[in-house]
């Protein structure tokens, strides 16, 4: 009963693990890739894309000049992997 109960923590950590990762990648490198094809600009650096619009002016991109790390896309990716690496170990053992 314990090693079903540690599964299904480890499966809902993998899950939410996996969504940040996708939701920080898309963030910090798909975002700014699409921005700076559409702009005609080098944003690709860029850190934070700020976009503010309102009723009475016109839109405004704000693009902030300092890099990002991707050091916690990184981070959260390993702990995908891990944890799809364990379940797929524990799920061929219970299969033998």
């Amino acid at each position: 009963m314990n090693s079903i109960r540690i599964r299904k923590i480890v499966m809902v950590f993998t899950v939410l693990c996996v969504t940040v990762f996708v939701v920080s990648l898309a963030f910090n490198f798909l975002l700014p890739t699409y921005l700076s094809h559409k702009l005609n600009s080098d944003i690709s650096g860029a850190s934070s894309i700020g976009i503010i619009g309102g009723a009475d002016g016109p839109t405004s991109i704000l693009i902030s000049g300092a890099n990002f790390s991707l050091k916690y896309t990184a981070i959260y990716g390993i702990l995908s992997i891990a944890g799809i690496i364990y379940l797929t170990v524990v799920n061929k053992k219970r299969e033998l």
